[in-house]
């Protein structure tokens, strides 16, 4: 008989997580809604920010320092991926395809410079805070609480951009119609890019985020980004608000299936979820919503 303590607990560590898997989520969406490319660099790109965060925080000893360097640096790795090797592949005939595997060659090729470079060995990074509460016999760890407020902060910010400046008026426009985003003066090689940076950077900082519950090595980018991408085909590519929804509801079944099974079959019951989900939904929960 599972107790009504644990069960509440693990919805809180549902929620808490469904926030930070959103910001690596919401950073997959964005690029195939404005920029049509699925990004399966999106884990390396988190791991960078892993690493970028750590050699900073140990140079520094400044957490608030090696949070921001990981998402500048990883904004700029970003940036420059869509210039040097996606934006080559818009003027060809077949894009979707050539931009994937690019994009999967481009992530076997940092993490195995990271293992070149640095080593395979694992990093510990050190925790924000071992503070913990105790809520009626409910435990809320501290860490994972800001956390969760800087995710929410970061996805807050962007809806921002997107809602209410320039360069949010300009990513909408070309990803509902580059042509006429074209004509109406906005350039879609621009977008492209800083959409790619903005998706990058959010991938980045939940690498340095969560860094003190996965550790840092070269492969812990791909079960995030396993996760990410069942949570955006369940909410739908290039929907943000199925996204959001998504990954919080998601985070919370993974977190209640926990309680009887392994993470292991925890991850079959999501991907179960997903070719459920496809099956009814060819373009997920966003496509329904909207």
């Amino acid at each position: 008989m599972v107790s009504i303590e644990l069960l509440v607990q693990q919805v809180i560590n549902g929620l808490l997580f469904g926030g930070q898997l959103a910001l690596m989520a919401v950073g997959l969406t964005l690029i195939w809604g404005v920029a049509r490319v699925l990004n399966f660099s999106h884990g390396a790109m988190f791991m960078v920010g892993g690493f970028v965060g750590f050699f900073t925080l140990g140079a520094t000893g400044n957490i608030v320092v090696a949070v921001v360097s990981a998402a500048l640096v990883v904004f700029v790795l970003g940036y420059l991926t869509e210039v040097a090797l996606i934006r080559p592949l818009r003027d060809r005939e077949e894009f979707g395809i050539p931009s994937m595997v690019v994009t999967l060659g481009l992530a076997f090729f940092l993490e195995n410079a990271v293992i070149v470079w640095i080593g395979s060995q694992r990093e510990s990074f050190p925790r924000f805070t071992d503070v913990v509460w105790n809520v009626s016999g409910i435990n809320l760890s501290a860490q994972r609480a800001l956390i969760f407020v800087i995710s929410l902060v970061a996805l807050g910010l962007l809806f921002y951009v997107i809602a209410r400046t320039k360069l949010g008026l300009g990513i909408r426009a070309v990803s509902q119609d580059s042509d006429t985003a074209l004509l109406m003066g906005v350039r879609p090689n621009r977008i492209y890019a800083l959409t790619f940076g903005i998706s990058a950077a959010l991938a980045g900082l939940a690498g340095v985020l969560l860094a003190p519950l996965f550790a840092v090595y070269p492969s812990v980018g791909w079960y995030p980004f396993l996760l990410s991408f069942v949570v955006v085909m369940v909410g739908g590519l290039g929907s943000v608000r199925g996204t959001l929804l998504s990954a919080m509801g998601l985070a919370v079944i993974r977190s209640i299936s926990t309680i009887w099974v392994s993470s292991e079959m925890a991850m079959i019951i999501l991907f179960g979820i997903m070719i459920l989900v496809l099956a009814m939904y060819p373009d997920g929960i966003g496509g329904y919503l909207e």
